[in-house]
Order: C-alpha cells, then structure tokens, then sequence
C-alpha cells in the first residue's frame, strides 16, 4: 500500500502527525482538500457523533468523502478519530481495506501488556 485516505477531525487532517509518520514508510496520505468538505466533516464528528447523533445521510457523506479519495488513488481508507467507526467501517467498502485507528491503539496497548 502507497496511498491511504485520512478521515478525521479537521486538526487530524491537518496538522500531519499521521501524515509524517506514514511518510516515513512510503505512504502519501490523501485527505480531503475543499474548506467546505473539511469543515463538513468537522460538524459531523463534533456535533453529531460527539452527541451520540448517527444519521444516514452523514453515513452516506463520509462514505462519498472515501470515494472520493479512493478516486484519487487511495488504497486504503484510514478512520482517524474516535467516532467516526460508529458511522462508518469495513463492511461500507467492498474491496479496499478500512483502518479504524480505535482498535489499532487498542490491540497495540494489549499487545504491550501482554508481551
């Protein structure tokens, strides 16, 4: 995998931790580049999410958002933020891997502890 999609909070899109970090392993991040579809997305995780608010039409915007990306060469989508997996996951693509950054820390720290 050369190119990944980040959808996330606006300040996870970007300020370029994940992006940095991919870097360093060869992969380009993609996010989305419009103000509008960022402060979009923004809205949706901070006022809807955030208020335990899951609406269809947001699923079907993030999943627009995603394609789009996935237009743009991504190969993968990764879910950077905490609540975005309650809207969207895996089972919303049919053949491009989606990264819930949730679980990843999560098995990373019971990974740790256990070893």
């Amino acid at each position: 995998m050369t190119k990944v999609g980040l959808l996330g909070t606006k300040f996870t899109m970007e300020m370029g931790f994940y992006q940095s970090k991919l870097n360093e392993f060869g992969i380009e991040v993609l996010t989305p580049k419009k103000p509008e579809d960022l402060d979009r997305i923004q809205h949706i995780v901070k006022e809807e999410l955030g208020k335990g608010l899951m609406k269809e039409s947001s699923k079907q915007e993030f999943i627009q958002f995603s394609n789009h990306l996935i237009r743009q060469g991504a190969q993968g989508i990764v879910l950077g933020c905490t609540e975005i997996p309650l809207l969207i996951n895996e089972h919303d693509f049919e053949s491009i891997p989606v990264f819930d950054t949730t679980k990843i820390h999560v098995q990373a720290i019971l990974d740790f502890i256990l070893n």
